[in-house]
């Protein structure tokens, strides 16, 4: 199996150091990253600035650092490091969740999936839901304590193993050009499961605020959709959350 890795937290997030490790034990991967971190970029790809192209080595692979957006890197890796397209596209593990339409339209790593839809491989689009105090330390330290990652990683490897156990399985998924969007739980409860689930009508209100001159992101007030199915309720309940995006029907 020939799979594609990218995300839109750039090449230092831990949590895509995890997914090249597991990956990398499924097929021939390759992986194409953005420099610098793409959040809220959505499916944008560069059109007028030329990209820097770099080539390191990161968890023991060789991986691809692209100046440029999610969806930049998806193409570039499906038309330019395969002799022929990837059989997958798998973009994360992100952080934080992606759940609603608001937020799906916005994510980079589901915008990296639908880039690979378009050239007609289907794609994962995986995200971890975090606690806001790890964002924080994110920021400041560019890291996350041991013990947590640890807890994120065990209980992620059962879940993924319940993911491609269910999407492999699917009738036609290797021949649809769809996004399956995954989102992680923070805190798995002793029950934890895979459950499909509906994209929530959640959506944001203002980005921005006005700051020295400047105009600032300032994510405002968010309206959840507290339904049932809703992958953002699958998701915070302690379960992971499955949704099929099919750009087709959009």
């Amino acid at each position: 199996m020939k799979i594609l890795l990218t995300n839109d937290d750039s090449q230092d997030s831990p949590l895509f150091h995890y997914a090249i490790e597991r990956f990398q034990e499924m097929g021939d991967l390759k992986v194409v990253v953005p420099k610098e971190e793409q959040s809220w970029k959505g499916k944008s790809m560069t059109r007028f600035e030329p990209m820097d192209l770099e080539t390191r080595t990161i968890c023991g692979v060789t991986a691809h650092v692209l100046d440029g957006t999610p969806a930049d890197c998806a193409n570039f890796g499906i038309y330019h490091l395969f002799d022929d397209k990837p059989d997958l596209v798998i973009s994360g593990i992100n952080m934080g969740s992606n759940v609603g339409i608001g937020f799906a339209f916005v994510s980079g790593t589901i915008g990296a999936c639908l880039e690979g839809n378009i050239a007609g491989v289907p794609g994962i689009a995986l995200s971890q839901l975090l606690d806001r105090s790890l964002f924080r330390q994110w920021y400041v330290d560019r890291g996350f304590p041991k013990d947590v990652l640890d807890r994120l990683h065990a209980q992620s490897d059962q879940l993924l193993d319940q993911v491609f156990e269910v999407l492999f399985d699917q009738d036609g998924f290797w021949d649809e050009p769809v996004t399956w969007n995954v989102n992680l739980p923070y805190e798995a409860v002793p029950d934890c499961e895979l459950v499909w689930a509906f994209l929530g009508q959640t959506f944001y209100g203002s980005c921005f605020k006005k700051e020295d001159g400047k105009v600032m992101h300032d994510l405002d007030t968010v309206e959840v959709d507290e339904s049932k199915q809703a992958d953002g309720v699958v998701v915070r309940g302690g379960h992971g959350s499955l949704t099929r995006l099919d750009m087709r029907s959009f």
